[in-house]
Formats: structure tokens, sequence, C-alpha cells
């Protein structure tokens, strides 16, 4: 009997010692994998795309590359890119990169959407192309020749554009007077001599210049310009 009564009294804390062996196994087992399991179906639910979107420079001024690349491992459910609201159609490189040719100015804008529904916007503008004319500057007329300035922001005057036609439709050849400003000079016609220039994008200015006489001098009136850009289709003569 006294054999029974010392083993009973040993099994309450035997007992008491596996109930507090069991907090570790819990929370290693249980709590844990939980709180791990959760974290990760949140962070799957709201990850939301990462991009990069770059405009190359342009060589020739006429056109350039718009180039998205997709940094995040996620998946995709959709890629989407517009130039002024215009969808374009897009070329898929290595790896997650996607790519279009431009041929115009404008607003890009790129959306990428992610499995979960997540997006990403991203918007820049395209200005490395050359979509405006040639302008006149300083002009004047000296002993019957009419001398006119050009200038171009971008791609610079294509210099065997320039020319000239008179009153009575006959084309008068420039002449290279500062090739480093771009002046020009023609014989001037009183009634009438309408400059013709082109920058190196083909975009193309006119300007009709007439003068009078005031004083025993010839002075030069106001030029009536006209332009045309090289994406509007503007003639070339």
């Amino acid at each position: 009997m006294e054999y029974r009564q010392t083993s009973q009294s040993r099994q309450p804390g035997r007992y008491r010692r596996k109930k507090s062996s069991d907090w570790p196994h819990i929370l290693l087992f249980y709590i844990l994998p939980f709180i791990v399991f959760n974290g990760i179906v949140f962070f799957l639910v709201v990850s939301a795309p990462k991009a990069t979107l770059t405009i190359a420079e342009s060589a020739d001024y006429l056109s350039t590359e718009v180039t998205l690349k997709v940094d995040s491992w996620y998946p995709t459910k959709s890629v989407t890119m517009s130039i002024d609201g215009d969808e374009v159609e897009l070329t898929k490189g290595k790896g997650r990169t996607y790519s279009t040719t431009v041929y115009k100015n404008g607003s890009v804008q790129a959306t990428i959407v992610n499995l979960n529904g997540m997006p990403l916007m991203l918007t820049d503008h395209i200005n490395v192309l050359d979509d405006t004319p040639p302008s006149f500057g300083e002009s004047h007329i000296e002993d019957g020749i009419l001398t006119v300035e050009l200038s171009d922001s971008q791609s610079g005057i294509n210099f065997d554009s320039v020319y000239a036609v008179d009153s009575a439709g006959e084309t008068i050849e420039a002449t290279m007077r500062n090739p480093e400003i771009n002046v020009f000079s023609f014989p001037m016609d009183a009634a009438g001599t309408r400059v013709f220039a082109q920058d190196k994008a083909g975009n193309e200015v006119q300007g009709t210049f007439t003068s009078h006489k005031e004083g025993g001098s010839e002075v030069l009136d106001s030029v009536d310009t006209d332009s045309d850009s090289a994406e509007e289709g503007g003639e070339t003569v």
C-alpha cells in the first residue's frame, strides 16, 4: 500500500511537466505556421508590380524606342502601352522586357497588372524627336541681295534643301554665307522671293520676302511664313 501511495503522489507532478512542455510544440507547429501562411497570403494579395520605363535617345530624330522592363517576379496578367491615348503594339524581348518604336513626340503611358489584380501605371513624355520646322531669324536686303538666317534646335538645317523661287516661278540657288549660323543669300525679287528650307528630319519652313523703295534704299517688308512637319506629310519641293 505504501508503494501505491508514493506512486500516486508523483503522478500530478509528471502531468504538469508534460503540459508545460507542449507550448514549444504548439508554437512551432501551429502558431508560427499560421503566421507565416497568412503573411504569405497577404503578400500575394497586395503585391503590386515593379517596372521601369525607358525612352531611348534618337539617332535620326525621326524615331525612338520605348522600353518597359518588369522587375518583379510576380506573374503579370496584362501589359499595355499607349501614346497620347492610342494603344501601341509591344514586342517582347529577353526576360520580362517589352518595347515599341515610336515616330512622334507625345505622352507615353504603360500599365502593368499583376495576376492578383494589383496595377502599376508609369507615365513619361517623349520629346527627343524633331517635329518642329526650322524658323527664320534675322533677315535683311542690301544691293539687291536677300540674306536670311535659319535656325533649328534639334536635327539642324539640311543645307541641300535651302533654295528660293522668284515671282516668275524660277528657282534661285542659295549661296551659303555662314554655315556656322545658317546664313544664306539670294538675288532679291522685289515682287516676292519665296525661300524654302528643311531640317534633317524633313520638317519644312517657307517664307515669302518682299521689299520696297524708301528714301532711295530698298527696305525689306515683313515675312509671311508657312511650315509643315515631317509627320504631317509636309510637301517637299
